[in-house]
C-alpha cells in the first residue's frame, strides 16, 4: 500500500467519526451525511430540580447562551421505563441504559468504535444501533443485557437512525447507498432492503407511527428542514410543516394523536407539539440551549432529550406539558441522542460491563528491542500522527504514555524508507525523563502494537483506537 492511500484511509476513518455529529445537529447550512470508561459506578442518580419551562432539543443551535429559568420546579413524579442513550464517557461512543429514575446506569457496548443511535424493539428486549467497527457505518443488533450482538447490514454506505416498526417485524433506516440520506426500510435481519424515499434532498430521522401505518421524517427538498409523513411504502408523502424556520426531528406521541418536533421559530431550538396533521403547533418550551432528540415515555406523560443548558450535553426529562424537569445524567462527557423503551420494564440491577476483546488489551513488550529499532519497529500500518504532521508537538502515539503515566512529547525527526516500507522516527520526551529516546513507527504494515520497555499504555480508549485503525488498514 503507498503512503498516498494510508494517509486516505485514515483521513476517512476520522471523517467516518466526525460525521456523526453533523447528523446529530442537521445543520442548516451544511449537506449531511452520517457519519458515533472504567467501570460504570452503580449510582442511584436522582432526578435534578430545574425550570419549568423546560428545554428542548436543537439540530442546531445558533450562537446558544446558556440562560437559566429563574424559577424552579420539580417534576411531580418519577417516569418508570429505560432509557438507552449514546455517550462518550470511556472516550469514545458507546450505548448506555439506565432507568429513568437515574438508577442502575449500564453499559452496553464495548468497542474502539463509534456506537451511536440506539432503538429499541417494541417488546423492549433488543436494541438497535449504528456502529462503525467494521470500517463503514452499518446497523447492528444487541439484546437488552448487552449480549448476542450482531451486523444486520454491511457494505460501503453509512446505515444510521433506525427505528423499530411498532409490529417489530420492520427497521426503517437512513443511508446514503443512493448517494444522498434517503429512508430505507428492512426486514429485522436486515433482509428484504427497500428504498422510500429519492427526492434529491436528504431525508432523515425516520419515526414510525404507533399503528404501524405511516412514518414520519425531515427533508430539505425545500431548501430548509421541514417535516413530512408518508405511507410506510414510501407513497403519498405529505408536508406537514411549512415555515421559514427549521422543523426537524419528528416523533409520534404513543397514542398517535400529536408529533413532537424541534424548531428554532423563536430564535433557539426549543419543542413543539402539533396534531398528526400538522394543525395546531404549540411550543412547549422555551429555553436558550440546545435541546435535542425528545422521546416520549411510554404512556405518554413524560419526554426525555438531551441538552446543553449547563454547559455540555446531558439527559433530561420533563413532564409532556412541558412543565418540570428533572437531569438524568451527569458525567464530564456529551450524553445524548435518549431512547426511551416502549415495554420491558425498569432494571432490577446494572448490568455487568462488557469485556473488551482480547485484541484490544495493551502489553509491554518483552523485548527490550522494540520500538528503538529500525529493524524492529512498532508496526502500526498506519501514520500515527494523524492531523498536524509539521507539527512538533502533535503525539506521534497518544495510546502511549511514560513508565508512570506521563504525558509524552513527540517530535517528527525523518521519515527513513527501510525495506520497501517506510518508518517514522520519533524523538519522545515526558516529565521526568533523564534525556529523550528514540523510537520507530512502521508505516505500512500492522501486528499488534505492545508499549515499547520504559513507557506503557495510556487510556484504554486510546489504544484501542489505534488497534481499530491499525487493522482497518491491513
Amino acid at each position: 500500500m503507498e503512503k498516498g492511500e494510508n494517509q486516505l484511509m485514515n483521513k476517512k476513518r476520522s471523517i467516518l467519526i466526525s460525521l456523526v455529529i453533523v447528523i446529530l445537529v442537521i445543520s442548516i447550512s451544511a449537506c449531511q451525511n452520517f457519519y458515533p470508561t472504567s467501570v460504570i459506578k452503580t449510582t442511584q442518580t436522582p432526578l435534578e430540580e430545574s425550570t419549568p419551562e423546560p428545554i428542548h432539543w436543537a439540530t442546531f443551535a445558533p450562537a446558544t447562551t446558556h440562560t437559566p429559568t429563574p424559577t424552579i420546579e420539580p417534576l411531580h413524579s418519577l417516569p418508570s421505563g429505560r432509557i438507552a442513550f449514546q455517550s462518550a464517557r470511556d472516550g469514545n461512543e458507546e450505548i448506555y441504559v439506565v432507568n429513568a429514575d437515574g438508577s442502575n446506569l449500564s453499559r452496553l457496548t464495548n468497542n474502539p468504535a463509534a456506537d451511536v443511535f440506539p432503538a429499541w424493539s417494541p417488546k423492549g428486549d433488543r436494541l438497535v444501533f449504528s456502529s462503525d467497527r467494521g470500517g463503514n457505518a452499518n446497523l447492528y443488533m444487541i439484546n437488552a443485557d448487552g449480549s448476542g450482538l450482531k451486523q444486520i447490514t454491511s457494505g460501503k454506505y453509512h446505515d444510521a437512525l433506525p427505528a423499530w416498526s411498532p409490529d417489530g417485524k420492520q427497521i426503517a433506516f437512513v443511508s446514503d447507498r443512493s448517494g444522498s440520506d434517503e429512508i430505507y426500510m428492512m426486514d429485522v435481519d436486515g433482509s428484504n432492503i427497500k428504498q422510500l424515499t429519492n427526492d434529491g434532498g436528504n431525508d432523515e430521522f425516520p419515526d414510525w407511527s404507533p399503528d404501524g401505518a405511516r412514518i414520519a421524517y425531515t427533508t430539505d427538498r425545500d431548501v430548509n428542514f421541514e417535516i413530512y409523513v408518508m405511507d410506510k411504502d414510501g407513497k403519498n408523502s405529505i408536508r406537514l410543516t411549512d415555515d421559514p424556520a427549521t422543523d426537524a426531528n419528528p416523533v409520534w406521541s404513543p397514542d398517535g394523536k400529536n408529533i413532537l418536533f424541534d424548531s428554532n421559530r423563536d430564535g433557539y431550538f426549543n419543542l413543539y407539539r402539533m396534531d398528526a396533521d400538522g394543525k395546531n403547533v404549540t411550543q412547549i418550551t422555551k429555553q436558550r440551549a440546545t435541546v435535542e432528540k425528545p422521546v416520549w415515555s411510554a404512556d405518554g406523560k413524560f419526554i426525555a432529550f438531551s441538552s446543553d443548558l449547563e454547559g455540555h450535553r446531558e439527559i433530561y426529562i420533563t413532564a409532556a406539558n412541558g412543565v418540570g424537569l428533572g437531569k438524568l445524567t451527569s458525567s464530564a462527557a456529551e450524553d445524548f441522542y435518549p431512547a426511551w423503551s416502549p415495554s420491558g420494564g425498569n432494571l432490577i440491577s446494572v448490568i455487568p460491563q462488557p469485556t473488551l476483546a482480547a485484541q484490544f488489551k495493551c502489553q509491554i513488550s518483552e523485548d527490550p528491542a522494540y520500538g528503538y529499532s529500525e529493524t524492529n519497529p512498532i508496526k502500526l500500518g498506519y501514520d500515527p500522527r494523524g492531523a498536524g504532521l509539521d507539527d512538533p508537538g502533535h503525539q506521534c502515539a497518544p495510546w502511549l504514555v511514560g513508565p508512570q503515566g506521563q504525558v509524552i512529547q513527540t517530535e517528527l525527526l525523518e521519515q527513513i524508507p527501510v525495506n520497501n516500507t517506510e518508518l517514522c522516527k520519533v524523538q519522545v520526551t515526558y516529565s521526568g525523563q533523564a534525556k529523550p529516546v528514540i523510537l520507530y513507527f512502521d508505516l505500512f504494515h500492522y501486528d499488534l502494537p505492545h508499549a515499547p520497555q520504559g513507557f506503557r499504555c495510556g487510556s484504554e480508549a486510546d489504544f484501542t483506537r489505534a488497534v481499530a485503525a491499525g487493522m482497518n488498514q491491513k
